[in-house]
């Protein structure tokens, strides 16, 4: 039992002095910063910088606009030690102390001189709505009257600003940025002046602009390919610089086009939206597009157009199996009665072509006389003149196709589908009466 009370009254007693000496931290603390504000007249102050023009009236700042938390810090003596700001965070707000050294100066007044120091804080709201900075901590450290050192943990007072969109046009959809001056350059590089199939082409695309962050510029080149190449985009370069109290900005990307086939090869144009600061306006960049004539390879080519290239050497291949399987068929049978009368034709073989004729008409309508074969003024006419006259290759292949013609299958079904006359002899009596 003793030992249980023992433990106990010693955890009390470290318990104890951990509570002593929070206690006596947050006093040497509050002491310092009384010596700081009270005993050597230290005092702090912040304040923002101005909205836009077009946002006077609301008193508001717009989204992706650069504002400037300053941070003034005024002694009647001098700083014998660096000053270090906190870290600020605040949701939705993009916070960078790009200016890592302070604005130095002095203001005699009422005989005193004080010093001042003034840090610059930017801030870049991401989101409409309202924000509130909180109290910052600022280590800072001043010679005291007589001799020796004084430091200590000053706090600044809390800011709030409003923050809307800068214009009606933009949506949340949309890619933009806010600033000043931006330009845009454009450098297309090929992997060889005459430009085939394997080659490549770099576009490179470069945005400088002032009073904004690279990571707020909205990205430029889609990362997208086409039949006609692949992109490999290489990682953007970020650089935040600040000169003379200008901060400028610049992103620069880069992207690899491999092309894989022949023809013309277009790279879209694209355009950059970017909200002027001072002018109120939305202005936006054109960048243009540029099309590129690239040779074929014998494997792009075969990769391009192998789909109809294997289709004509599938028909190649029928036709040339049928020519085979034909002339082997007709190497142990008659050619066909059309081309034995075309060769007569052409060779003007006239006895044979009457005599391919006849049997034509013989095996079509069981006739021997051209002449039964029509009743037509114009058939009479041009049988005469084939029995008679000088035959001609014309009349020849007219006289063929007209006969030949009862042979299809289309004449045939229409043959069938005739209606039957009821007395074909008295149809017979009628040809032979004309004939007489």
């Amino acid at each position: 039992m003793s030992q249980h009370n023992d433990k106990r009254r010693l955890i009390h007693l470290l318990v104890f002095m951990i509570v002593l000496l929070i206690m006596v931290s947050f006093s040497a603390r509050s002491n310092a910063a009384n010596q700081l504000e009270s005993a050597d007249n230290v005092s702090i102050k912040t304040w923002l910088s101005e909205p836009s023009k077009t946002d006077e009236e609301q008193k508001a700042y717009g989204i992706n606009q650069q504002i400037i938390l300053y941070i003034e810090v005024v002694t009647p003596r001098w700083f014998t030690g660096g000053t270090r700001i906190a870290a600020i965070d605040i949701p939705n707000v993009a916070v960078k102390q790009r200016n890592q050294l302070a604005t130095n100066f002095t203001e005699r007044k009422d005989g005193v001189t004080w010093t001042h120091q003034r840090w610059e804080v930017t801030l870049y709201p991401q989101k409409a709505g309202t924000y509130v900075i909180p109290p910052t901590a600022v280590k800072v450290q001043v010679s005291k009257e007589g001799v020796g050192n004084v430091s200590g943990t000053i706090y600044t007072q809390a800011q709030t600003f409003k923050v809307i969109k800068p214009s009606g046009l933009l949506d949340d959809k949309q890619q933009w940025v806010s600033g000043l001056d931006f330009t845009v350059q454009q450098k297309w590089d090929t992997s060889n002046s005459e430009l085939e199939a394997g080659d490549s082409i770099t576009r490179t695309i470069t945005i400088k602009g002032a009073d904004t962050l690279a990571m707020l510029i909205p990205e430029i080149l889609p990362v997208t390919s086409s039949t006609h190449y692949q992109t490999y985009n290489q990682p953007p370069k970020l650089s935040d610089t600040q000169t003379r109290g200008d901060y400028l900005s610049q992103r620069e990307e880069s992207s690899v086009y491999v092309l894989q086939t022949g023809g013309e090869v277009t790279f879209p144009a694209l355009e950059l939206v970017w909200w002027d600061v001072d002018a109120g306006e939305l202005k936006t960049i054109n960048i243009e597009g540029q099309t590129f004539a690239v040779s074929h390879t014998l494997r792009s080519w075969f990769i391009e157009y192998w789909k109809p290239f294997a289709v004509c050497v599938f028909i190649l291949l029928l036709i040339i199996v049928a020519a085979i399987k034909t002339v082997r068929y007709y190497q142990t049978h008659p050619l066909p009665a059309w081309l034995v009368y075309s060769r007569a034709v052409n060779q003007e073989e006239w006895g044979t072509v009457r005599m391919l004729l006849y049997r034509l008409l013989r095996e079509t309508d069981h006739l021997v006389e051209l002449k039964a074969y029509e009743s037509k003024q114009e058939w009479q006419s041009e049988t005469t003149q084939f029995q008679n006259e000088e035959v001609t290759t014309s009349l020849s292949k007219r006289l063929w196709k007209a006969i030949n013609r009862r042979d299809t299958a289309k004449y045939q079904l229409g043959e069938r589908i005739k209606l039957k006359k009821a007395l074909p002899q008295l149809n017979k009596y009628r040809i032979n009466k004309k004939k007489k």
